[in-house]
């Protein structure tokens, strides 16, 4: 694919002219757009303005994903998941975490080779769009009865009587009828097609843009989307569509961009940026399950407690990522919080963790643990953190924190385990 500039997470960014180590040089128009959406009024949150020996820049924040920039360009931002790091790896470690996130669980991830994640990230989703539709129109595209009226020249399906009273008293040579026809246009497939078109108007691989065009052959009798959102909302994909769901959910990306951050480009671009803090969170939450024993039930995302009480009212409320619970009737066992963030495993510069972090742990382990118990603060694994750190971290004799290491890209049953 051409016009792809990829970039990590954190990575400093300046225009072409700006030739340093650790400074990825943008074409002057790229940089340019991308320095007014740092300095629009409302905000950037993946954007930072920054400045190095008189050169302004931009740092890239603790999002990935794609962006449509001016010139035909896409800006791919990948997570920094170590020191030592592939686009490939990253690559894999984001589409790992997304296939588990509500709305993108129709990645698929199982089947991907690494020939597939040295492809961008645009590229791949293309892929496995059209990968699942070539898997529908195996099955065959879905017709269905409509019911049509018309002021037609010949008699055809059910006269409507007032209609013909009142229309053709005097034109009695049409006949105003109401009558079935099975058709393949509806509205399911009219997204299929819009989506289709509107790839087809981008700059893709040599290969998908093949694979495109000899898709398109099948939607040749069916009109594409005129009203996209009301297409989307006459949508009822029951169990006789079932091979409907993952292309129906690609065309979703594809013509609406939705993400947990979509952004406004040109009318045939796809812009999705994710925050990787929620993204992780997300990901470890709903894995955690297949990682600990059976007897633990987990809470996400635990409310109802705060850190104080002032004049009979609770302030700043007290959440913790993960609430694991034990017994019958069920007790706070332990509590878990994730941390998108490096850390190493050497105890120089205190590993790299935050005061804060460890005051906010601290804090629930006094209202959910009542000062007695264990407790984890939970990083993505990297080549400089690939085991727990091994002595744990302790507030009291009875209160104990470990930081321990979340595997990503490792299988079920081999990210996670307790101390």
């Amino acid at each position: 694919m051409k016009g792809v500039i990829s970039v990590f997470e954190y990575d400093l960014l300046g225009n072409e002219n700006v030739r340093k180590p650790g400074i990825v040089s943008l074409p002057a128009g790229v940089f340019k757009h991308l320095e007014a959406m740092a300095l629009s009024e409302k905000g950037c949150l993946f954007l930072r303005l920054t400045a190095r020996d008189n050169h302004r820049l931009l740092q890239v924040q603790n999002y990935a994903g794609m962006l449509f920039t001016p010139l035909g360009i896409h800006l791919e931002i990948l997570p920094k998941v170590g020191r030592n790091l592939t686009a490939e790896k990253a690559r894999e470690t984001l589409l790992i975490m997304l296939s588990y996130l509500t709305g993108f669980r129709h990645i698929e991830t199982q089947q991907a080779s690494v020939q597939t994640y040295s492809k961008p990230l645009l590229e791949i989703f293309i892929t496995q769009f059209l990968q699942s539709l070539s898997l529908l129109l195996k099955k065959g595209l879905r017709s269905e009865y409509r019911v049509h009226s018309g002021n037609l020249t010949f008699m055809k399906g059910k006269l409507n009587v007032p209609a013909q009273l009142r229309h053709n008293v005097i034109n009695r040579d049409k006949f105003f009828v109401s009558y079935e026809e099975y058709s393949s246009d509806n509205p399911a497939n009219r997204l299929l097609h819009s989506a289709l078109n509107k790839l087809s108007k981008m700059p893709l691989s040599a290969g998908n843009q093949q694979w495109l065009q000899e898709l398109r052959f099948a939607f040749d009798d069916i009109a594409v989307s005129q009203d996209i959102e009301s297409d989307f909302s006459q949508l009822r994909v029951g169990r006789n569509m079932v091979h409907y769901e993952a292309p129906i959910e690609w065309a979703k990306l594809i013509l609406t961009g939705m993400s947990p951050m979509a952004l406004q480009g040109e009318a045939n671009s796809i812009s999705l940026l994710f925050p990787l803090e929620a993204v992780f969170e997300s990901f470890v939450a709903q894995t955690l399950a297949e990682e600990l024993p059976r007897e633990l039930k987990i809470i996400p995302q635990s409310g109802g407690l705060s850190l104080v009480n002032h004049k009979g009212k609770n302030h700043f409320s007290l959440r913790p990522d993960l609430l694991i619970r034990k017994g019958l009737p069920a007790k706070n066992h332990i509590v878990m919080d994730t941390k998108w963030k490096l850390i190493s495993q050497h105890s120089k510069n205190q590993y790299g963790l935050s005061q804060a972090d460890l005051y906010q742990m601290f804090a629930y382990g006094q209202k959910y643990l009542e000062g007695d118990g264990e407790m984890y603060l939970i990083y993505p694994e990297h080549d400089n953190f690939t085991g727990p750190i091994s002595h744990h971290f302790a507030f009291s004799d009875t209160l104990k924190l470990w930081i321990v290491p979340y595997r990503i890209t490792a299988s079920k049953g081999q990210r996670f385990s307790l101390q």
